[in-house]
């Protein structure tokens, strides 16, 4: 039933919008690429080699493409199924700590939290990275440190260091030791963990580990590189929003706080700390906090008002379904891609605007441009340009597009 209910949550209408962030859009042109090519090595995006992420999120993709067709439903099932992993790591912890009804409580929560019914239904990396790290916890917790290592490795080769500094420092809280250490462990991490990065930098020496390494990690967090600048308190924010059906029960919980949770309570609250003193901030960053909460709240709330929570979050995500499914016929995205497939002359993206999922879609690459075309061709804008015929304007989520046919 835990199952069933999961799957509702984090699977089921998974395919009712087309690709929409920019970073779903890089992923599944990877993943295309990979599957094209044959070279399942070294990621590209439109025709670029893509450094920004490792390379376990377009295996795992590949896997569910072999199986299920390219598409968006193989791409974002694999973040659904990682969801549903996630939460029954967040269970096997629960039952350690609290036992069988703690666990089951806390498993429900996660699937009523809004917050993850759109990172389980976007190709994007947080969902599986989460899931390797929850693993990684687990068996590290029942001292299963081969598997745990395992677990961590993976989680590197999903994101980076983050995967590795989170699940230890979660691990460090709630058991005061440093145990996970071990030396078959350890070499089993540089193996694995590392393989794909020494092939990296292997073949592109320090232009990777700038690029990845100090750009895309080291200088995020310190602000070095400064794309996402929100205020130190956004995820409290973000936490209200993700918790939005818990919000009544905190004067309860609060009364009757009992002191064997305040280890989960201080691991989220250390997540939402490390990553509020970032100078970059996103708000799937501080998921890996969830599970901590929704153990910590699983204990002091009773099955009751869990199961008022499904029904109502239920409703609401069958609504959210609803609108997505009207609001998926009058995007941009939509209705252009249907004039460009038609298209046989080159296509451009103008000053900026740049839509990730379209050359995923017409399975091409899309070349950037700031000077207009000397050529006929259709050029993607958000800028009104008045020497070209305008086909058509819409929008997508980060603002307004209109579509042009220039012919000088």
């Amino acid at each position: 039933m835990l199952f069933l209910i999961s799957f509702f949550f984090f699977v089921f209408g998974n395919w009712l919008l087309s690709l929409t962030s920019l970073d779903e859009g890089r992923n599944a042109y990877a993943v295309f690429n990979m599957l094209n090519s044959g070279n399942i090595l070294v990621p590209y995006y439109n025709c670029d080699v893509r450094f920004e992420k490792p390379p376990m999120l377009y295996y795992a993709g590949l896997i569910s493409a072999k199986l299920f067709g390219l598409n968006e439903f193989s791409l974002r099932l694999v973040s659904g199924l990682s969801a549903v992993g996630l939460g029954t790591f967040t269970y096997f912890i629960a039952k350690l700590y609290f036992g069988e009804e703690t666990a089951k409580k806390a498993f429900l929560i996660l699937a009523t939290l809004p917050h993850l019914w759109v990172e389980s239904r976007a190709f994007v990396p947080e969902m599986l990275l989460n899931f390797f790290m929850a693993g990684a916890l687990y068996f590290f917790l029942i001292d299963r440190k081969l598997l745990g290592w395992t677990f961590l490795s993976l989680a590197f080769l999903t994101k980076g260091p983050v995967g590795v500094f989170l699940p230890l420092s979660a691990y460090i809280i709630l058991k005061k030791n440093l145990r996970f250490m071990d030396l078959k462990g350890v070499a089993l991490f540089l193996i694995l963990g590392g393989s794909w990065y020494y092939l990296m930098l292997f073949k592109f020496g320090l232009e990777y580990f700038y690029k990845f390494f100090l750009y895309e990690n080291l200088m995020r967090y310190t602000g070095h590189r400064l794309t996402h600048p929100y205020p130190f308190y956004y995820y409290l924010f973000v936490l209200l929003i993700a918790f939005f059906f818990y919000l009544p029960a905190i004067p309860r919980i609060a009364k009757n706080m009992n002191k064997q949770t305040i280890p989960f309570l201080l691991w989220g609250a250390f997540v939402l700390l490390f990553f509020s003193l970032a100078k970059n901030k996103l708000h799937h960053y501080i998921l890996f906090s969830y599970p901590a909460f929704a153990v910590f709240s699983a204990y002091h709330l009773s099955y009751k008002y869990i199961r008022n929570t499904l029904v109502i979050g239920g409703l609401f995500l069958t609504g959210l379904l609803f609108i997505s499914h009207f609001y998926e016929k009058d995007r941009f995205q939509t209705k252009a891609l249907q004039v460009l497939k038609s298209f046989r002359g080159p296509v451009y993206f103008y000053r900026g605007a740049e839509i990730s999922p379209i050359p995923f879609y017409l399975q091409k690459c899309i070349p950037k441009i700031d000077e207009l075309p000397a050529e006929k061709a259709l050029v993607i804008s958000k800028e009104e340009i008045r020497s070209c015929q305008m086909l058509l304007a819409g929008r997508e989520l980060d603002g307004n597009y209109r579509l042009y046919l220039c012919n000088p």
